[in-house]
């Protein structure tokens, strides 16, 4: 047996024992399930708050037929219109995330113009959505393929001529490696209302015994000491380590 033929033999060995392809993602079957979920949490978070179809379009801008789509999961809103239902709904944004329904919930006045606050954060979603395509280095034809849109509506996406429904930026936000809080507004009142619900979000997943403790008020000396440790360079935390094992030791 020469030498090709033991070549042969192991490549087809590898083949044989190689892992299937994996299976071609159904984008408009994932978009259209997505639509689907949000389309109920939508639903739940309105009439928990009893708001009707026709006051929550009103307070968004929103054609009535458009809000009552979107429950029904024909269509889907876009990011900076769930940040809107959110803060009018008083709900963290990261409710609409996920799949659990909520209790009776308080609505809130929008002190914002829905129109002009949609369009300025659809631009500032579709720089942000172009900043993550070249970290990513990745093309437009590369990233649509990856998110399951084309190209063309990606660069419109880009350019805020266009906004992105939420189920489409879902699958953005995964191809690019980044959790769709990226996309978030993060200045303004409505931006800084939406962190603290997302911070308190977060301290309520916390264990219970640690946010007990971050609660007491003779807590805030250690929370205080943790928060510099956090802030020192690696070789500084690691020199203040090395102290207090020789203080115990």
């Amino acid at each position: 047996m020469d030498f090709s033929e033991i070549s042969a033999r192991f490549r087809k060995k590898r083949e044989e024992n190689a892992p299937p392809p994996p299976a071609e993602r159904n984008f408009a079957e994932i978009h259209a399930l997505r639509a689907r979920v949000l389309g109920v949490l939508l639903r739940d978070a309105r009439t928990a708050s009893e708001l009707s179809a026709a006051d929550l379009a009103a307070a968004l801008g929103v054609p009535e037929a458009t809000l009552l789509a979107w429950e029904l999961g024909e269509q889907a809103p876009s990011l900076p219109q769930l940040e809107l239902i959110a803060y009018k709904l008083n709900l963290p944004i990261s409710h609409f995330f996920g799949t659990q329904m909520l209790e009776r919930k308080h609505q809130r006045d929008l002190s914002v113009p829905p129109q002009e606050y949609t369009l300025l954060r659809q631009r500032v979603i579709g720089i942000r959505l172009s900043l993550a395509r070249r970290e990513a280095r990745l093309s437009l034809e590369e990233l649509a393929k990856l998110s399951g849109t084309d190209a063309e509506t990606l660069s419109a996406y880009e350019f805020g001529q266009a906004p992105v429904p939420f189920p489409q930026l879902a699958s953005l936000a995964m191809a690019l490696r980044k959790a769709p809080s990226y996309f978030l507004e993060d200045v303004g009142q409505l931006g800084e209302w939406l962190a603290l619900q997302e911070m308190y979000d977060r301290f309520c997943q916390l264990p219970e015994e640690i946010r007990a403790f971050v609660s007491q008020p003779n807590s805030l000396p250690y929370l205080e000491i943790a928060l510099r440790l956090s802030q020192l360079p690696l070789s500084e935390l690691r020199a203040v380590g090395e102290k207090i094992l020789d203080i115990t030791l």
